[in-house]
């Protein structure tokens, strides 16, 4: 039998946020919360938000659904949550072409360490041995302890998915909660920081939060990142700090009620309509009309250190059992980029496989049909890792079969391979279970969003 594969606040809306009871709707309308007048209602956006922890971990919605960049999109305070394909997951908000802070409203954040991952010390995704090592890597740089305070970043980065709602009714294995976790955070990208303005603010950078310790309240919480986005493209409540920092972005100020779609510049983010995107209330917000490329926007930039999570964010699929998620370590490559892409799903009857292909991409390491054997385990996953060699907008899909031949529907991810790179190696394919870690003692983590 093979081996089981696992694999502060800033606004008056955060302060008033932080005083109800996290997860719970506030008005009579399931899913909208009076606290920011937002509703979730796509149910794609309402099962991730449920089984990622709701307002504990996202906090609460503060847009509408609306297009950006082709994607429907949905802003939280902590996160931006994308439908791609049929999944659901996270702008990468921290990336260098999206909101790479460092400075907002008087505090000053980490910049990204890029030494971290040197020396080998960040483990291969293709390693057999991935899951034990990741987590040694997060607790030798995220830690509990700091200068002999309890800071709990370790803690937090690994209680943050809500077992009991990702895994009903079962006991999971602990390396698909360690990729659960991961999809939220990714791994550090600095060391623990105090802000060099208030000794009792430490800071830790991730790939896709940023981590607060309060001295004043013993308590560790996310920096509320999605707000800062909105307030950068809305250009209200923006700090002097951020704006500084983001004044040349194509974000920057780009909310216009008054303009078409309700863009400043449309060119800049093409494919976008922000009409009514953050006005309080519910309804459809018209899709997006195409516009020409934009001229001066920098391109995406890749996350310096990989890790296994959906790029831009963590995905879950709308799909039926077995449950089946797809996610990369980048979704915006060029060719002869390698991509790490994990399967994980689970289904109390047992499963047979697990599988995933390219949807016709005229690329071999894609379309080549990638499947593994779970050996009628109830919980199984596994990292493969293949060189993209065609540019173009790839579309992944996956799907798993359990041992009473039920297989599910297929989940889909988009994958961008970027034009006008020349290919630096030829396709190559590999594929690597991945062991199972042990499970660190939890501890209670901060409830209310800040």
């Amino acid at each position: 039998m093979k081996r089981i594969a696992i694999v502060a606040g800033f606004m008056l809306i955060a302060v008033l946020a932080a005083v109800a009871p996290p997860g719970v709707p506030t008005e009579a309308q399931s899913g909208c919360y009076q606290e920011t007048g937002f509703c979730i209602e796509s149910p794609a956006f309402q099962d991730y938000f449920r089984v990622r922890g709701g307002t504990r971990i996202l906090g609460y919605p503060v847009s509408r659904t609306f297009t950006l960049e082709g994607n429907q999109v949905q802003f939280f305070q902590r996160v931006v949550l994308q439908l791609s394909g049929t999944t659901v997951n996270r702008l990468n908000i921290l990336d260098q072409g999206v909101m790479p802070m460092t400075h907002a409203n008087g505090s000053t954040f980490p910049a990204p360490d890029t030494s971290l991952g040197g020396s080998n010390a960040l483990p291969d995704p293709s390693s057999p041995e991935y899951a034990d090592r990741v987590v040694d890597f997060v607790h030798s740089f995220a830690p509990n302890d700091m200068n002999g305070q309890h800071v709990g970043f370790f803690d937090l980065f690994n209680t943050t998915v809500p077992v009991d709602l990702a895994f009903p009714g079962q006991t999971p294995n602990p390396g698909l909660v360690t990729l659960l976790n991961l999809e939220i955070w990714g791994v550090p990208t600095s060391k623990p920081t105090p802000d060099p303005a208030n000794s009792g603010f430490i800071y830790q950078r991730f790939q896709r939060g940023i981590m607060h310790f309060d001295t004043s309240c013993g308590c560790t919480q996310g920096i509320l990142v999605g707000e800062y986005l909105k307030s950068v493209l809305t250009n209200k409540s923006l700090p002097p700090d951020l704006a500084e920092d983001m004044r040349g972005s194509r974000y920057f100020n780009q909310y216009d009620p008054a303009a078409p779609s309700s863009i400043r510049r449309p060119t800049e983010l093409p494919n976008t309509n922000l009409t009514n995107a953050f006005e309080p209330g519910m309804g459809d917000v018209p899709p997006a009309q195409s516009a020409p490329p934009a001229q001066s926007a920098p391109p995406a930039q890749a996350t310096p250190i990989p890790t296994i999570v959906s790029v831009p964010g963590n995905p879950i699929p709308v799909t039926t059992t077995p449950n089946v998620t797809i996610q990369l370590n980048d979704d915006r490559v060029d060719p002869g980029d390698q991509v790490s892409v994990t399967l994980i799903a689970n289904d109390p009857r047992g499963l047979n496989w697990i599988e995933w292909r390219g949807d016709n991409t005229d690329d071999p390491a894609l379309d080549e049909n990638h499947r593994f054997d779970c050996d009628g385990q109830t919980q199984c996953a596994n990292v493969w890792t293949v060189t993209v060699t065609k540019a173009g907008h790839q579309t992944l899909r996956a799907r798993a079969q359990t041992t009473d031949d039920q297989r599910s529907e297929w989940t889909e991810l988009e994958l961008t391979v970027r034009e006008g790179a020349t290919p630096t190696a030829t396709p190559v394919g590999t594929s690597a279970p991945l062991a199972t870690p042990a499970a660190p003692p939890a501890t209670n983590t901060p409830t209310a969003p800040r």
